[in-house]
């Protein structure tokens, strides 16, 4: 008599064990934005579910669109939405070059565009500066390689770099990533000065006979023409690829046209270490 009233007593425990258990679950809400909200999902509709706090009696509406996964009670899931992906960490720098394969070789990087023109910052502008000094250092210099374009940016575009965030990268750095030797930073700062317009009237006769302008007659023209205006001045920084700077220079440009940078870049690559007008 005794053993059954133990037995009918454990089974009560465990019967009551199981209920407990059963009510403690909750289902399990993902939200999308990395929030996790534990309830009772009460009903699922087309466009929403039904959702109760665990602890609470007020029923929320929650979209699905919102819902990553639910996890129910019952352990089984359910999806909704694909979570985002985790951002992918930048690709690894290219292989750092050994010295000797970067030898007298030499990169001139995308200019730095400053000005008060919008029409002048942008990257089309960059590399057109870039594409000038490349030009005139071939044409120029004597005793370095000078690497395309093409080359130096495709290796810049495939480590995430742009005139503005390679800057936080060491100079050095820098030349073994592009495999050279030197490497050249420029600034191009074009400042919009406005515009000119300048008038021009001129008279012309019929004949030479004319011209005493008692007889004949006189035909007179009026035209005009406008000029617009830019101050320039261009630096040039060049480094090694031990970290040491060979030459370091900005110049005020003659003239006020747009392509007036053109002509400052000759000026300061011909003066440069391997220059035709060297020192």
């Amino acid at each position: 008599m005794r053993t059954k009233l133990l037995l009918c007593l454990f089974i009560a425990l465990v019967g009551l064990n199981t209920n407990l258990s059963a009510q403690d679950a909750a289902d399990v809400v993902y939200m999308l934005n990395g929030e996790t909200k534990k309830g009772k999902v009460t009903a699922v509709h087309e466009d929403n579910i039904e959702f109760i706090y665990s602890g609470e009696d007020l029923n929320y509406d929650i979209k699905k669109s919102e819902i990553a996964k639910i996890t129910f009670s019952s352990g089984r899931t359910q999806v909704f939405n694909e979570q985002p992906a985790a951002p992918t960490a930048m690709a690894a720098p290219v292989s750092a070059t050994s010295a000797a394969s970067r030898k007298n070789k030499l990169a001139v990087l995308p200019f730095v565009m400053v000005s008060n023109d919008q029409g002048l910052m942008s990257e089309a502008m960059s590399g057109q500066v870039q594409q000038t000094a490349i030009n005139s250092f071939k044409k120029n210099t004597n005793q370095v390689i000078v690497q395309e374009a093409m080359t130096t940016n495709a290796i810049l575009l495939q480590n995430g770099l742009d005139p503005t965030s390679i800057k936080t990268m060491l100079p050095k750095d820098v030349a073994s990533l592009l495999g050279v030797e030197f490497v050249v930073y420029g600034t191009a700062n074009i400042e919009f000065e406005g515009t000119r317009t300048s008038g021009l009237s001129s008279t012309t006769y019929k004949n030479d006979k004319d011209k005493d302008k008692r007889k004949g007659r006189e035909l007179t023209s009026n035209s005009s023409t406008t000029t617009t205006n830019y101050d320039t001045t261009i630096g040039l920084t060049i480094v090694s690829d031990t970290g040491s700077s060979l030459y370091s220079v900005n110049r005020n440009g003659f003239g006020s046209s747009l392509d007036t940078y053109e002509g400052t870049l000759s000026y300061l690559i011909k003066r440069c270490p391997w220059g035709t007008k060297r020192k």
